[in-house]
């Protein structure tokens, strides 16, 4: 459990000397359901004796922000730096906060039946439990969702031409970056270009790759979903520029990451059909939060080379200056609080 607002706080006072219980925040971040006390039990004992039972096998890696982990520890580290009267995957029902905000699906069911006896005032959900109303069983079709977090406008279309009553729920709120993570190292070699690829075909990778070299820089490739955080950023540590693959992105926080590293990018930006979960749509963007600060866009191979070659030539993107003044972890933290907020009246 997380938040300094979350913390003791005194109930009454008895004998003179004030008693502090645990009370309930206003809201609560659950992507992990919560087990029920005998479930937690067996778990302890599960837990003691397994030492004995396996000795010297060491635990298997739990990840500190369960569920779309980028998104999750965005949320949750904002939300502590703002001091959010907040917490995170309490380990009991009596600690979940009147409102909760469930990215995760199994804790998304979890928090609807929730509602649906009273216990919480507010369910909010997205932007990843699906990206389609119909997805993964219609959940974002549950009735108790009173919200719905998608991270840039041209993503309320798809549920516009799928399920228009969700329209009124929608609030656009995309994640942030930790700059803290994702700062440049002072004085390092930077005469690479990046390539990220993603969702076009190998071979159009390979062509960009010799665009790259021909304007006179060294390509090195990333490819999405192979790296880990650490690799990515020391390739974007050694990256002059990068330019990205995808045919389509909601929000594209690697892309983030990258202008964090104050790395401008050019990004490959069809706006065409694009597949997912089995279904063909005509995406919106592949960098809705592109801006001339942080990079440009192309469609063409043949316009690609220009825009790398006048990128390089005039140097003049602010990549880094552009996250710290509107996509910090805290900033898109406190956006989403506000939100939160303005519907359910925080104490």
């Amino acid at each position: 459990m997380a938040g300094a607002r979350a913390a003791a706080r005194v109930a009454h006072r008895s004998g003179g000397a004030a008693d502090t219980v645990l009370t309930r925040p206003f809201l609560t971040v659950l992507t992990t359901p919560i087990l029920s006390a005998p479930r937690r039990a067996y778990q302890r004992v599960r837990g003691t004796l397994r030492p004995l039972v396996k000795p010297g096998v060491p635990l298997p890696v739990v990840s500190p922000y369960p569920g779309h982990s980028a998104l999750v520890r965005s949320v949750v580290d904002g939300l502590r730096a703002i001091d959010a009267d907040y917490n995170f995957n309490p380990r009991t029902f009596s600690e979940v906060g009147r409102v909760v905000y469930a990215p995760a699906n199994e804790a998304l069911r979890q928090a609807a039946a929730l509602k649906r006896r009273g216990k919480i005032d507010g369910l909010i959900a997205g932007p990843t439990n699906a990206l389609f109303p119909g997805e993964c069983g219609g959940i974002l079709l549950t009735p108790e969702i009173d919200r719905l977090i998608v991270a840039s406008d041209w993503v309320i279309d798809l549920y516009r031409a799928e399920a228009p009553q969700l329209v009124p729920k929608i609030r656009v709120c995309p994640a942030g970056v930790d700059p803290a993570y994702w700062k440049p190292t002072r004085g390092a070699a930077r005469d690479r270009a990046l390539v990220y690829w993603k969702s076009a075909p190998e071979s159009a990778c390979r062509e960009v790759e010799a665009i790259v070299a021909r304007c006179g820089v060294e390509p090195l490739r990333i490819e999405c979903g192979r790296y880990t955080p650490r690799e990515y950023r020391q390739a974007l540590d050694r990256s002059a520029i990068a330019v990205f693959l995808s045919a389509f992105e909601t929000q594209g926080l690697a892309l983030a990451e990258a202008w964090s590293m104050d790395v401008p990018t050019m990004v490959w930006n069809p706006r065409g059909e694009a597949h997912w979960a089995g279904r063909t749509f005509r995406a919106g963007s592949s960098c809705p939060f592109l801006t001339p600060a942080t990079g440009r866009e192309w469609t063409t191979l043949l316009e690609l080379e220009t825009v790398l070659r006048d990128a390089l030539i005039a140097n003049s993107h602010r990549p880094r200056e552009w996250v710290l003044a509107h996509m910090t972890d805290a900033m898109s933290a406190r956006a989403l609080y506000r939100l939160i907020e303005t519907d359910w009246h925080a104490d």
